[in-house]
C-alpha cells in the first residue's frame, strides 16, 4: 500500500513540475538565451570599442604627427573628425589639440573658450576636464587676469591633485601679477615644499621665491616707514 501512495505522490510531483515548467520554461529559457547571446554581445562589443579606439589613436598621433609638421589643415580636418566620432577620450584630447591650435594662430579667446568648453562638459574625464582648464589658466596667464585665472586653476591646487604643479605656478603668478607678494610667497613656497614637483617647477619656484623676498624686504621696510610717519 505504501508504494502506491509514493507512485501517486511521485507523479503528483511530476505533474507539478510540469505545470511549473510549462508556466516559467519559455522565460528560462528565454533568460538563459539573452545571457549567452548578451555575454557573445558584450564580448563583440568590448572587442569593437577596443579596435575603435586603437583606430582613433592611430588616427590621433597621425594628426598631431601633421599638426607639429606644419600642415595645419590637415591636422584640423583629423581633428574634427575624432573630435565629432572617436572614442570619449581621444575625441576629449582631440578638441584640447584643436584648441590648442586655436591658440598658435593668436585667437587666445576661442582658445580659452574651448577648453573652458572641456572643462565643463561632464562626459570628459576628470583629469582631461582639469587639464583643459589649467591649459586655458596658462592662456589667460599673459593678461594677467587674476580673478579670471584663479577661477579656473583654485580647485587644482589640493595636496591629491595630479595638477597642483602647474595650478600652484598660476595661482604664484596671478598674485605676482597683482602685486600681491604674499599671496606669491604663500604659492611659490607650496610649490618648493612639495617634493612631487617636477624638477623644472622647483627650479622656477626657487628663482621666483627669491625675487619675491627681495622684493618684499624693501616693501616691508617701506611700509613699516609709512605707518611710523602716520602716528607722529
Amino acid at each position: 500500500m505504501s508504494d502506491i501512495f509514493r507512485e501517486v505522490e511521485e507523479d503528483l510531483r511530476h505533474e507539478r513540475l510540469r505545470k511549473i515548467w510549462d508556466r516559467v520554461g519559455p522565460y528560462v529559457i528565454g533568460v538563459a538565451v539573452l545571457i549567452v547571446v548578451g555575454t557573445a554581445g558584450y564580448r563583440g562589443w568590448e572587442a569593437w570599442t577596443r579596435a575603435q579606439s586603437e583606430a582613433a589613436g592611430d588616427e590621433y598621433v597621425n594628426a598631431i604627427e601633421a599638426a607639429e609638421q606644419g600642415r595645419t589643415d590637415e591636422a584640423e580636418l583629423a581633428l574634427h573628425a575624432i573630435a565629432r566620432g572617436g572614442s570619449s577620450g581621444y575625441a576629449a584630447l582631440a578638441r584640447m589639440r584643436l584648441a590648442a591650435i586655436e591658440a598658435e594662430k593668436g585667437d587666445t579667446e576661442a582658445a580659452v573658450k574651448e577648453f573652458d568648453t572641456i572643462a565643463a562638459d561632464k562626459k570628459v574625464a576628470p583629469s582631461l576636464r582639469d587639464a583643459a582648464s589649467l591649459r586655458a589658466g596658462y592662456l589667460l596667464a599673459d593678461g594677467g587676469d587674476r580673478a579670471e585665472i584663479e577661477k579656473r586653476v583654485s580647485t587644482l591646487t589640493a595636496d591629491d591633485n595630479p595638477w597642483r604643479h602647474g595650478a600652484r605656478e598660476l595661482m604664484a603668478l596671478a598674485a605676482y601679477g597683482a602685486e600681491d607678494l604674499a599671496g606669491a610667497r604663500k604659492w611659490f613656497q607650496a610649490i618648493v615644499d612639495d617634493r612631487a614637483s617636477p624638477p623644472e617647477v622647483m627650479s622656477r619656484a626657487r628663482m621666483m621665491l627669491a625675487l619675491v623676498e627681495s622684493l618684499a624686504g624693501p616693501a616691508a621696510n617701506a611700509a613699516g616707514q609709512d605707518k611710523q610717519s602716520e602716528g607722529q
